[in-house]
């Protein structure tokens, strides 16, 4: 990707317990019938599995020398009418005033490298519109050493959201 390297100031990981909270903050806006609690319970369900899997989407954070969450992505695999394998990006979110641009390269580098790993042929974002970082990054490929892979920004928001599907064991059913 031209110009656009992993940033160092920012650590991207699997999220843990105690950045979920957190990470509800960037996430909440995107998804505005989701509430803390399914939340909670979808990320519990997360950190139970092993990661990206068919059926499974994992969670990334991005996080700045102080330990504040600075960025999320919410990642799987699907199937894509020309790419076939691709990662699927539902969720992508940027919280950073003065650094957007790099925050949200530290957590398309660590897609790129987790795309390759699962030997997908693209990567596709739900930016759900139009974001400063966004204009900056369209028509780029990533690189991550040898890895070239397709980005695929897409506008619209994710109708099939990962949690959509999932109703934890502790909150009620809607009748």
């Amino acid at each position: 990707m031209r110009g656009l390297t992993m940033h160092p100031a920012y650590t991207i990981a699997r999220i843990t317990p105690g950045q979920v909270d957190a990470a509800y903050l960037l996430a909440g806006p995107l998804a505005p019938a989701l509430d803390l609690e399914r939340w909670r319970s979808y990320c519990g369900q997360m950190l139970s599995g092993k990661g990206v899997t068919a059926d499974q989407h994992d969670i990334a954070v991005a996080v700045n020398p102080l330990g504040y969450v600075q960025g999320l992505c919410i990642h799987g695999l699907a199937r894509h009418v020309v790419h076939g394998t691709i990662l699927d990006v539902p969720i992508f979110a940027v919280a950073s005033a003065a650094d957007g641009i790099g925050v949200a390269a530290a957590l398309l580098q660590h897609l790129c490298t987790v795309a390759g790993r699962l030997d997908c042929a693209a990567i596709r974002i739900r930016t759900g519109g139009a974001e400063p970082w966004q204009r900056q990054l369209e028509d780029h490929t990533l690189t991550d050493g040898q890895i070239r892979i397709p980005v695929i920004l897409n506008a619209a928001y994710a109708l099939d959201v990962p949690w959509a599907g999932y109703q934890g064991a502790d909150l009620p059913v809607k009748t």
